[in-house]
C-alpha cells in the first residue's frame, strides 16, 4: 500500500521516525492505524470513547459511519440534556470510591 501525504504531515512524520522512536515512516504510520483500530474495536464492544487529543475527529468519523450506514439518529438539546440528567443520576449513584 502506498500513502502519499501533504508536505505539512511529511515534516510531522519526518520528526516522529528523527525522535528515534521508529525505525522509518512506516512504523510510525503502522502504529497509528494499530491504536486507531484497537480503538474502533473497544468502541464495538460497547467501550467508551477514550477522551485525549483525537477525541474529536474519533467522533466525527463514527457520526459520519453512522450516518452512511442509516444508523445516524438525531437529537434535540432536550434530549441531550435528558441523557445529561441521567448520566449525573447514575454517577450519584455510584458506590463511593475510597
Amino acid at each position: 500500500m502506498k500513502v502519499n501525504l501533504p508536505d505539512s504531515l511529511k515534516d510531522f512524520v519526518d520528526k516522529q521516525v528523527n525522535s528515534g522512536r521508529y525505525a522509518d515512516p512506516d512504523a510510525f504510520v503502522a502504529e497509528l492505524i494499530e491504536t486507531e483500530a484497537a480503538i474502533f474495536e473497544r468502541l464495538k464492544r460497547g467501550d467508551v470513547l477514550p477522551l485525549d487529543e483525537h477525541f474529536n475527529r474519533r467522533l466525527e468519523v463514527l457520526l459520519d459511519e453512522a450516518e452512511k450506514n442509516g444508523d445516524y439518529v438525531s437529537a434535540s438539546k432536550e434530549d441531550f440534556d435528558a441523557m445529561e440528567r441521567e448520566a449525573l443520576e447514575l454517577v450519584r449513584k455510584r458506590p463511593k470510591s475510597s
